[in-house]
């Protein structure tokens, strides 16, 4: 006779449960309850125990598979990358005695991959030559040696949320593709991580409308803090390798999230984008929001787009204190030598410390004429300015100002 498992266990458990109904009936409430708490206590320190058990169990077995890795394919890697020399996928897996007739299961691939990540990072912490790069040809030929190319598809396509999200980082920082049908139901996916993690993954080397997300409702909605680190080294990226970039100060100006203008004025300056100063000055003055006014201000000043320096300083006055300090920056960056008169004044009607300390800085790097002004300002300051000038004349400061590249 065939043993119905499923149903013997559920009638056990019923058993024990009246059992324990049946022996504290007659007990007082309280008494009932503090049982039933005692009860599901123990019953969640069991599940927990067993949870704890098994997580230790696999990354045991984890730890044992990366450090079979190691031991096999780092020292390899690091060999192959270092390598000027271009090596074919086949003459790589015969360097690192690979059986390709025995591929690695899921997890094992996951942990591989992972093994490949820390070894590029390995190594590009280590080579700080000036103009020497690992060989990107032959990370990439490592990747096709172990046969991951089809791994990251099937990872995209068919395994869970967290893998798919995993799986699109590796991608970005191995610089490896995947087939567009492939990752583009992911773009429009209802998980938000995932669906972040696909469109960056998609920017970073798409050349079909690869921005067009930054004019979504939905982009501006869900927007993290994290993206600007994504869209940063996004760019950065594009910047490197040669893929277009788009015109920035278009979001300075349009963007629906207040979070995206300042971020992307920044990255004008950060990518070099002098053509685009032309149309920040306009946003300078129609915002409210002052971190935008001051990206703004430090971008021009950067870029020393010197075409707006007279409106900077004709705005001034009806800025906030971090803004007067971030436009006076502006100016000295600009450094057009026609605004001293302008650096004096902002000293002269300053009443806030943090904008007097930055017109005397600015009067201090401001050239010649600025330095004898600086001078003149510090001979007749009474003793409660006095301690600025002190700061400004510090030789250790000045030692750390020399080292950054300007005039003491």
């Amino acid at each position: 006779m065939e043993i119905d498992y499923g149903t013997y266990a559920f009638k056990m458990v019923s058993y024990y449960f009246w059992y324990l109904c049946d022996l504290f009936v007659g007990f007082p409430l309280v008494i009932q309850v503090c049982i039933l708490i005692i009860m599901l206590s123990v019953c969640v320190g069991i599940y927990l125990l067993c949870q704890t058990v098994y997580l230790y169990v696999i990354k045991h077995k984890e730890k044992k598979i990366m450090d079979k890795f190691i031991e096999l394919y780092r020292d390899p890697m690091i060999e192959i990358g270092n390598d000027d020399v271009v090596h074919e996928p086949d003459e790589i897996a015969e360097m690192m005695n690979y059986d390709r007739r025995k591929p690695f299961s899921v997890r094992e691939k996951r942990l591989l991959v992972q093994m490949i990540a820390d070894t590029k990072t390995e190594i590009t912490d280590t080579r700080t030559d000036a103009g020497e790069t690992i060989n990107r040809t032959n990370f990439h030929n490592i990747i096709m040696a172990f046969g991951l190319q089809s791994f990251f598809a099937s990872e995209l396509q068919f395994s869970r949320t967290k893998y798919k999200v995993r799986a699109l980082t590796w991608l970005r920082f191995l610089e490896e593709n995947v087939p567009g049908a492939v990752i583009t139901p992911l773009l429009y996916s209802r998980n938000n991580d995932l669906r972040k993690a696909a469109q960056a993954t998609f920017m970073w080397n798409s050349v079909v409308e690869p921005f067009r997300f930054f004019d979504d409702n939905d982009y501006d909605r869900y927007y993290r803090d994290w993206d600007r680190i994504d869209i940063h080294s996004i760019l950065a990226n594009r910047r490197k390798v040669g893929l277009t970039i788009p015109n920035v100060a278009h979001w300075v100006k349009d963007s629906r999230n207040e979070k995206l203008k300042p971020f992307f004025a920044s990255e004008i300056r950060y990518l070099g984008k002098s053509d685009e100063c032309g149309e920040l000055f306009d946003t300078f003055i129609r915002t409210s929001d002052t971190e935008l006014k001051c990206e703004i201000a430090r971008t021009l000043g950067a870029m020393k787009h010197t075409d707006d320096e007279e409106n900077l300083v004709d705005a001034y006055k009806a800025q906030t204190e971090v803004v007067k300090v971030a436009i006076i920056n502006a100016v000295v960056d600009m450094d057009t030598g026609l605004q001293l008169d302008f650096l004096e004044q902002c000293y002269d009607e300053a009443s806030d410390y943090s904008v007097k300390f930055a017109a005397a800085l600015a009067m201090h790097d401001y050239g010649v004429a600025g330095r004898a002004l600086f001078d003149i300002k510090q001979r007749h300051a009474g003793a409660k300015y006095r301690w600025i000038f002190d700061h400004i004349n510090d030789p250790i400061i000045n030692r750390d100002r020399e080292r950054r590249g300007i005039a003491v």
